[in-house]
């Protein structure tokens, strides 16, 4: 991968819905030629998917400490909500990293419930998110 390939992928992440042309304006190409490198991208399996990022009002980071080896449960329990969001088996503070986004207190509360079941937790809300770009 190359400068070229680095800066059509910095352009895609920023706004996945630039056009080949105005890509290739943006790093001096033209867009025949960033079109055939993000296919030759996707092909290598550098580019995997396209997708959206979903904006949420509220995120919550909740760490989770295991005391239960029932990992199998606790992960299907974690997909099957539809407010988690992400998941990380982690190392360091804790086993687990979700992040999620409740935006009614009374089913996060049911949430940390269910979570006792598997073992302890800690939830951080976030205040604002930092953007990068």
């Amino acid at each position: 991968m190359d400068e070229f390939d680095q800066k059509i992928i910095s352009w895609l992440t920023k706004n996945s819905r630039l056009t080949w042309k105005q890509i290739g304006e943006k790093i001096h190409m033209t867009g025949q030629a960033v079109g055939q490198r993000v296919q030759r991208l996707i092909d290598q399996g550098t580019i995997q998917r396209f997708s959206i990022e979903r904006r949420y009002d509220v995120i919550q980071f909740i760490t989770i400490y295991m005391s239960s080896s029932d990992y199998a449960g606790f992960e299907h329990m974690i997909i099957q909500n539809p407010d988690c969001i992400e998941a990380h088996k982690i190392s360091g503070d804790g086993c687990y990293m979700l992040k999620t986004s409740f935006s009614d207190t009374e089913k996060l509360d049911d949430f940390c419930t269910q979570l006792l079941k598997f073992g302890r937790y800690k939830v951080n809300s976030s205040i604002r998110k930092i953007e990068f770009y």
